[in-house]
Parts: C-alpha cells; sequence; structure tokens
C-alpha cells in the first residue's frame, strides 16, 4: 500500500464537476462530499475542492509523474476560452463551462470505451467499463479500497466477443475484440497516430471495425491531443443547427473546425456542455 499525499492546486479555470461530468470520461464517480474519486493509468485519485483550490489525493510520487498532465494541469485555459469566445453564444456556453478541462487519457482505454459508448448512455457505458475492469483489470489498493485498472490489450485479445456480451457490451463485442487484437498485435499503434497529421490518423482510425465519426474524433481528441477535431453527436448537431446555421453532421463539423481552428476539440466540450446540460435544466 502506497502513501497518499496532498497536493493542493489553485481552483482557476478548473471544476470538478465541469470535468468530470461532461461526457468526456467514464471512470470518475462524485460523492456524497462533492468529491471525485477516479481510476487511469493503473492509479487512483481523489479530487475535492476546499474554497479557491483542489485538493488531490494520489499515492505519493504519482501527482508529478501521472496527475499533472492527465488533469492537463500546465495548460492556460484562459487564454483558450478567449481564443473560443468568437461571439455570444460561445460567451455563454464558455461561461456555463468554464472548468472544464481536457483529460489526457490512455489511448487503449479510450478506444474501447468509446466503442462501448455507442448508441449507449452513460451511466450504461459506466456500467460496463467498470464490469470489464473488475473482470479482466489488475487490481489494486487506494485508501483501502480495492480499484482496477483499465484491462491490457494483451488481456482483452484472448477473448471472445461473447466474453463481452456477459459484461454487457451488446452488439458492440465484436468490435471490442476486433480492437483490442488490432492494438495488441502492433496493427494498430498509438506512437504511429500520435506522429500523424489529425487528417491522416482520422482515415486510419476509421478503418476499425466500429469506429465511426464520432469515436474516432473522440479517441483522438481525448487521448492523443489532436485538438484540431471538432465531434459531432446530437447535442453537438443541434446547437450548430440552433445558433450557427449548420444543417447537417457534415456542415456542423466543417464549420466547428473552421471557426475554432487549433481549438477546435476545446470548443466543442463548451458546447457540448452547455446544450447538453440546457435541455436537462429544461426538464427535456
Amino acid at each position: 500500500m502506497g502513501r497518499i499525499t496532498k497536493t493542493v492546486i489553485p481552483a482557476r479555470d478548473f471544476d470538478l464537476e465541469h470535468t468530470f461530468d461532461c461526457g468526456q470520461c467514464f471512470r470518475w464517480k462524485k460523492g456524497e462530499d462533492g468529491s471525485y474519486t477516479g481510476v487511469a493509468g493503473g492509479r487512483a485519485a481523489r479530487l475535492s475542492r476546499d474554497g479557491e483550490n483542489i485538493v488531490i489525493e494520489c499515492d505519493d510520487g504519482d501527482f508529478d509523474a501521472f496527475w499533472r498532465e492527465y488533469l492537463d494541469l500546465d495548460r492556460d485555459y484562459g487564454k483558450i476560452k478567449k481564443a473560443v469566445s468568437v461571439n455570444d453564444v460561445m460567451c455563454s456556453a464558455v461561461e456555463y463551462g468554464s472548468g472544464i478541462r481536457l483529460l489526457r487519457q490512455e489511448f487503449f482505454e479510450t478506444l474501447i470505451s468509446y466503442i462501448i459508448s455507442q448508441n449507449n448512455s452513460i451511466p450504461n457505458i459506466k456500467r460496463v467499463v467498470e464490469r470489464l475492469c473488475s473482470a479482466y483489470g489488475t487490481g489494486f489498493d487506494f485508501g483501502g479500497e480495492t480499484f482496477y485498472a483499465f484491462p491490457k490489450p494483451e488481456a482483452l485479445a484472448v477473448l471472445e466477443p461473447a466474453d463481452f456480451r456477459a459484461l454487457g457490451a451488446g452488439f458492440r463485442d465484436r468490435y471490442i475484440s476486433g480492437a483490442a487484437r488490432l492494438v495488441a498485435s502492433g496493427e494498430l499503434s498509438e506512437a504511429a497516430l500520435c506522429a500523424m497529421p489529425t487528417s491522416e490518423a482520422r482515415k486510419l482510425l476509421m478503418e476499425v471495425k466500429g469506429v465511426g465519426n464520432k469515436v474516432c474524433d473522440c479517441v483522438l481528441l481525448f487521448s492523443l491531443g489532436k485538438y484540431d477535431l471538432f465531434p459531432t453527436d446530437t447535442w453537438i448537431n443541434k446547437v450548430m443547427a440552433e445558433r450557427f446555421g449548420a444543417t447537417s453532421v457534415k456542415t456542423a463539423k466543417s464549420e466547428g473546425e473552421r471557426l475554432f481552428g487549433p481549438y477546435s476539440g476545446f470548443a466543442q466540450q463548451y458546447l457540448f456542455y452547455w446544450r447538453r446540460e440546457l435541455d436537462r435544466e429544461l426538464g427535456k
């Protein structure tokens, strides 16, 4: 059992609910006290708000070794918010989700999680991911509780689609199996995708069965830092049609990337969170 240490950072441009409940990740749970506990990179951490600060509890040495980069703490989000606030709509979206930070998630976990996300609700995605981790991931202790790392590609590559179906993956079972085998064999390489221009990485990833436009863009954005992508889904299509005059998925994506350029992914998250929460507040 490692020694747990606390690191205190300013809460400027960082809100726990905005970041962990904006739809980008699936392994963070909110506690009754408002804190969030999550697993990433075979590690666990607990984050809480204390006045004007965020307190990060993790195993000794893990903050600098892992969580600083994962939480994207060295990026100037004030600069980004200023850059994407191109009109009144974006100003409202940025203000609403002002504490969103884009997490630097692991490639394989993001790929499998977003394959599971297809035509699925966030609560069910989380359930399936947790079952997958509990069944095939490595267990470890954090604060006297057992957590499970996301399984390695090699652990999933030897399984059959039926094994994933038993966890509730449904029709996505064969896609999870195929993607795991591609990554385990080296045919699909994180390093190669990272080194490619966004357009080439997107073309290659789209060749994986079960990876469509949204899954592809989310994987590249949330795990490989391809921030010039503007993933589209129901909420983004709505807001781009209502507020930007985009009449199709294709035009929503192209208009978003035209407007926001290298900050497209950040703008997309502000818009997604804002538009989704507006409907929730109205009870739709």
